[in-house]
């Protein structure tokens, strides 16, 4: 009784193994799912800055306010742009909000802006094809940000994402030269612009075979790693900055080590090159008369002398056979 009752035990034991649900088929990753509200776009781009080594940023209610009211302003006009309602930037619009923007005011400020379109509700296997160049990055991935918000608005032609990230200023409050830039006129010259950022541009290795490069305004530390082809860690490693990510312009950064130094063009190779053109002539070619240009005529296009004498010899020979040939039937029928 004792083995019978052990085994139907076991039984079930398997049994129940086979029927629950794995960890992995209950777990689904969040970032499989449709992604239809707010809440679930920003965990994605904070998933996303994570797994990049990065902080997540604090939702903040302005940048929510922002992003949801550009959604909305897409999905009523049916355009994807980054324009405002009224011809103001978007600097100007959160300022007008009241997000203490840090950076510098007259060039936009520390924001920036995804948005798209899509036909049915966003499915984030990853970052979406339209913002996987440097510039949507960098609004996803900048160590320069410290909030976050984002809208979603469904319409029959489908779902308008909007997400905004900015810098607060350290004081939490506007900077000084906020109403200036309020009173200015609208559609300044970030008027549409996702965001500021000067192009990381990269440096040759110096001599000793350091790159070194020089922080500019809205570079990070990310955008910096992906144009030198290295990696955040990398840098802060060489810098030693730790797990500190925050980069200030007209910082210099050690970016890479032992580098090799761009082969310039010899002395020899370059005196090999002509430095003006002689083979041109300097006076018009002088063509040949046509006396001494030969002419030549197609076989097929008219017999030569001695194909006519052939076929005159041959017909004579013809006649000649056909004249013979009379004659004998003359001499031997007489009649």
């Amino acid at each position: 009784m004792k083995k019978k009752y052990f085994w139907s035990l076991c039984l079930i034991l398997v049994l129940v193994n086979l029927l629950a649900p794995s960890k992995d088929a209950s777990a689904q990753p969040q970032l499989q799912q449709a992604i239809t509200s707010p809440t679930q776009l920003i965990n994605a781009v904070n998933g996303l800055r994570v797994e990049n080594g990065l902080p997540p940023l604090t939702v903040h209610p302005i940048l929510n306010q922002s992003a949801q009211s550009q959604a909305d302003y897409m999905a009523a006009t049916g355009q994807i742009t980054h324009a405002r309602p009224g011809g103001i930037t978007f600097t100007q619009q959160l300022l007008a909000l009241g997000f203490p923007l840090a950076g510098d005011l007259s060039l936009g400020g520390f924001r920036a802006e995804n948005i798209l379109m899509s036909p049915g509700a966003l499915v984030w296997n990853g970052v979406p094809p339209g913002w996987q160049d440097a510039q949507h990055m960098n609004t996803m991935l900048s160590s320069n940000f410290t909030h976050i918000g984002a809208g979603i608005t469904q319409t029959s032609a489908g779902y308008y994402y909007a997400v905004d990230c900015a810098a607060a200023t350290g004081s939490g409050q506007m900077q000084d030269t906020a109403s200036a830039i309020l009173t200015s006129v609208p559609g300044g010259a970030d008027a549409g612009v996702s965001q500021f950022m000067i192009p990381v541009g990269v440096n040759t290795a110096l001599p000793n075979g350091d790159v070194i490069h020089k922080v500019q305004y809205g570079q990070s530390l990310w955008s910096i790693a992906i144009e030198y082809g290295t990696t955040i860690k990398s840098i802060q490693a060489l810098n030693g900055l730790g797990d500190d990510s925050v980069v200030y312009q007209g910082q210099e950064l050690l970016v890479k080590k032992e580098a090799t130094q761009p082969v310039t063009p010899t002395a020899t190779a370059v005196a090999t090159l002509p430095s003006t053109p002689t083979v041109v002539p300097t006076a018009p070619m002088q063509l040949p008369t046509p006396t001494f240009v030969p002419t030549v005529t197609p076989a097929t296009a008219q017999p030569s002398t001695s194909s006519n004498s052939k076929l005159l010899v041959g017909i004579l020979i013809f006649a000649a056979f056909i004249g013979a040939g009379v004659a004998v039937w003359l001499i031997r029928d007489p009649k």
